[in-house]
């Protein structure tokens, strides 16, 4: 996962030189410029404008010795300065004459941010971090509002190890981009993930890939994300079976573990029919049958037969919500449905959360995307069936 934006170094390295410079034009006669430093800069000026760089800077190093010049006359000077040494390709010249411009005083406003901006990106290609972050804060203080300046900002504490800082800068954002149902940005998503995993903050890393796979789907995130929902704590392992069906409806699934391990799941589950087709899949896309274990495989597609067949098991019986699931991947969903929402409405249930969360993806199953939706929307369990029926949502939104 690439963390360091490309385009932001590439905007940054694309130096702001003759902005700085063109903002420096010479004041009006109510400004205090004395002829001693007025002509040498007006020179200078004009070599720069002619593109003659190193002459413009040895006029304005006239301008430069005269003595006790004004806080003003400091301000001319380092800003012409300054843009000539970023014509000239001297950055770390640049950036003492745009820091010594910082210092004057002179600076309010739009000049400030314009400054501070210029200069925030000089310390950032100079890998100087701290440097970077406290100007481009200035920046911002400065009432300086460019998305890259903020980007800038997030990176330098990202480049500097401060992942708490990167969490405080990019979550309140995110969060209000993702209220507002507008995308947010798929670098910082990666670097606000990236950075919530490192310091442990599991509730903001599981936020931040949920709002990766809904806005910028992708297989990395998703197996990711169901990874940190299976760690959490307090997830219950009766949701495994849910972690596949979620898996396989995305397209996250295909492997020999992944038939075997759901094709036994569904059949503890109770849902025999599901066990069927999920096996049955694997041998007909050639993953199964032709492996090592093709003789143990070719036994558990005759037992997941023989059980969808039988439809339930004698010996081990299955709660009415599970018997009306099982008839919804057997090709009856209008019976089991209504058998399901017979039992959810009667309570009484060990798992009820878990149920509501099944009978969402029946509906899901049975094509009936809004009812699932319905269902997955009242989802409320600690035990990791909200954070499935959150993802079902997406899943079934699209």
């Amino acid at each position: 996962m690439r963390i360091v934006n490309r385009r932001l170094k590439q905007a940054l390295s694309a130096a702001v030189v003759g902005v700085v410079f063109a903002a420096a034009a010479l004041p009006a006669a109510a400004d205090t410029l004395r002829p001693d430093v007025g002509k040498p800069l007006s020179a200078a000026q004009d070599l720069y404008r002619a593109h003659k760089y190193k002459d413009a800077l040895a006029r304005i190093a006239q301008a430069a010795a005269v003595p006790n010049k004004t806080p003003y006359e400091i301000y001319m000077v380092e800003e012409m300065r300054g843009a000539a040494l970023m014509a000239d390709g001297d950055e770390a010249l640049a950036a003492q004459a745009y820091q010594t411009l910082l210092g004057t005083g002179q600076l309010k406003g739009g000049d400030e941010q314009r400054v501070s901006e210029t200069l925030a990106g000089i310390y950032f290609r100079q890998h100087d971090y701290a440097r970077a972050i406290a100007t481009a804060q200035r920046y911002e203080k400065a009432g300086g509002r460019d998305p890259q300046m903020t980007e800038l900002l997030v990176q330098s504490y990202y480049l500097s190890n401060d992942c708490a800082s990167v969490i405080g800068a990019l979550k309140p954002a995110i969060d209000a981009q993702v209220r507002a149902n507008h995308a947010p940005d798929e670098s910082q998503l990666q670097l606000l993930s990236t950075c919530a995993h490192r310091s442990k903050d599991d509730a903001t890393y599981r936020t931040a890939l949920e709002a990766l796979v809904a806005y910028h789907p992708r297989q990395a995130y998703w197996d990711n994300l169901f990874s940190a929902i299976r760690a959490k704590p307090g997830f219950s392992p009766k949701l495994d079976v849910d972690v596949y069906r979620l898996r396989r409806a995305n397209g996250a699934f295909g492997s020999v573990d992944d038939y075997m391990e759901m094709t036994q799941l569904s059949l503890v589950a109770g849902t025999p029919a599901e066990a069927k087709q999920i096996i049955d899949q694997g041998f007909a896309s050639g993953v199964l049958g032709k492996d090592a274990q093709a003789e143990r495989e070719k036994r558990l597609q005759a037992l997941a037969a023989k059980r969808a067949q039988a439809g339930s098991d004698g010996e081990n019986p299955v709660a009415p919500v599970d018997q009306g699931f099982n008839l919804v991947f057997a090709g009856h969903a209008k019976d089991g449905l209504a058998m399901m929402e017979s039992a959810i409405a009667k309570g009484g249930l060990d798992h009820p959360d878990q149920a509501q969360l099944h009978l969402g993806i029946a509906y899901y199953v049975a094509g009936q995307k809004p009812r699932a939706i319905q269902a997955f929307r009242v989802v409320k369990g600690t035990d990791g069936s909200a954070d499935l029926g959150r993802l079902w949502t997406l899943m079934a939104s699209k």
